[in-house]
């Protein structure tokens, strides 16, 4: 899945109902009123809706018009289904898009479903972003018309014709088959038009307005304290092995990664909560935490799904240098802590098979190749001082 917004204006059309025989012979006049009242949408009403602007993002397919972004639901009230290729138990994690097939009769386009709520959602509960309509693979422009803003329509509008509709483009793209053209409003609100040139005519849409919509629901933060916080258990003693989770931190124990809650049990205090109550499903937030008139930056991860207070989230990394105040004192277990000798680090992470990694002045060891960035223990040298003592320790682990 990939990531990205917005309410949706929907005109929906009906079927007109079967007309009888006396209907046939309906004056013109009660013909149309006929039609009205079946609910069919009339070419100067579908017109009318798309007006001209081609950011408005909306598009009519076959009678019905679309405005992205729209809700899910709506999509498939328009009579959408989800592809066979496609899991309908999907989930889809906070502040992140992806694309989904759906088919309606022999026609199938690709979506962009997207959630910009604060916890994970189903397929039911997210926002179509946006549409690939492809004329030249997919939909068959003999059975159904698909039309754009201005009066665009694939399948007979040509690259002059969209030029004068929607002015010069923001980007053109010469391909071997087609030019494509693109109208860019913002990051991820654009709409790109390839006309092909065996007959220059416009062929395929991708239309995308990932805005976050006015008044979306964002979702609730739970009251509820995560199995894995209440799991948590703060070490007894410091390993013997550098690369263990236990560390020792201004005199407590913690197991990294380690809640937000096991810190403020300490004596920490979280500094301005009141501007991050919450972090989103999989988010990070950057806090304050104040101990013994000591205030440090943390970066804190929630590792749920959904929303969670800040005192759930986990801390994952805990540095010490030789630049801060004293009473931040750390030490890694198998007792290892600021002045530690380059050579003696790299004979133990040797005799336990882990890799040693030297850049610049920096010292990274870690288990293995997959584990580089997930867990490891990073020691800086100062070369002003003392190249072969640790002037900084860093405890990572996830």
């Amino acid at each position: 899945m990939r990531k990205k917004t917005l309410a949706m204006v929907l005109t929906a059309c009906m079927m007109m109902a079967p007309v009888s025989a006396f209907a046939a012979d309906a004056t013109e006049e009660a013909a149309a009123e006929t039609t009205e009242a079946a609910g069919e949408v009339t070419d100067s009403e579908i017109a009318e809706g798309l007006g001209d602007d081609i950011y408005s993002f909306s598009m009519e397919f076959d009678g019905q018009i679309m405005k992205f972004p729209m809700t899910y639901q709506d999509f498939v009230g328009m009579g959408w289904e989800l592809s066979s290729r496609e899991d309908p138990d999907m989930k889809i994690s906070t502040n992140s898009y992806g694309f989904v097939s759906f088919n309606k009769g022999k026609n199938s386009v690709s979506a962009e479903v997207m959630n910009l709520g604060i916890n994970e959602v189903g397929l039911e509960d997210s926002l179509i972003g946006g549409i690939t309509v492809d004329g030249s693979y997919d939909i068959d422009l003999t059975s159904v018309s698909v039309k754009l803003p201005g009066g665009i329509e694939l399948g007979k509008s040509t690259l002059d014709d969209i030029k004068a509709a929607y002015g010069d483009p923001s980007d053109t793209y010469e391909g071997d088959l087609y030019t494509k053209v693109t109208y860019e409003k913002d990051t991820y609100q654009e709409v790109e038009l390839s006309v092909f040139k065996d007959d220059n005519t416009l062929k395929k849409v991708d239309m995308e307005n990932l805005e976050e919509p006015e008044e979306y629901d964002k979702g609730a933060v739970s009251d509820e304290v995560p199995d894995i916080v209440t799991a948590y258990k703060a070490p007894d003693a410091l390993g013997s092995d550098m690369l263990d989770t236990a560390v020792e931190y201004m005199g407590d124990l913690y197991s990294l990664p380690a809640p937000v809650s096991a810190f403020t049990a300490n004596g920490w205090e979280i500094q301005d909560a009141e501007d991050t109550p919450y972090v989103e499903g999989g988010g990070i937030a950057f806090i304050d935490m104040m101990k013994n008139n000591q205030s440090i930056h943390f970066s804190v991860y929630n590792e749920i799904e959904n929303a969670t207070a800040l005192e759930n989230c986990f801390v994952r990394e805990l540095s010490f240098a030789t630049y801060d105040p004293e009473s931040i004192a750390m030490k890694l277990s198998g007792d290892i802590t600021l002045g530690a000798d380059k050579t003696e680090l790299i004979k133990m992470a040797d005799e336990k098979g882990y890799i040693s990694e030297e850049n610049d002045d920096y010292l990274r060891i870690y288990p293995n190749k997959d584990s580089k960035i997930r867990n490891y223990v990073e020691f800086w040298f100062n070369k002003d001082e003392d190249s072969n003592k640790a002037a900084s320790v860093t405890a990572h682990h996830e």
